[in-house]
């Protein structure tokens, strides 16, 4: 079974950082990760949600932490990030 991330972070503008997270779809595919959904908070408009799922755990650790990732998440108006692993059981 495979391993999920649960990604939360604030954006400063929504559509805005969904134009960015589009783009940036390439890379986390390369990175062994598979975009599976993403959500709007319809309570807060600024707050991002998505699900991935992680086909190769060390090459996924090593993307969430990277300085290239960093500067995409600056550039997608991006604050408070909580990067959740989950593993089935």
């Amino acid at each position: 079974m495979a391993t999920h991330v649960l990604w939360q972070a604030d954006v400063a503008d929504f559509d805005a950082w969904l134009k960015v997270f589009r783009e940036d779809t390439p890379m986390r595919k390369a990175a062994g990760i598979r975009d599976l959904h993403v959500w709007r908070d319809p309570d807060q408009s600024d707050h991002a949600i998505a699900m991935f799922e992680v086909t190769n755990l060390e090459k996924a650790r090593a993307f969430f932490g990277s300085e290239e990732l960093a500067m995409h998440h600056e550039r997608g108006g991006i604050a408070h990030i909580t990067i959740k692993l989950l593993e089935p059981v």
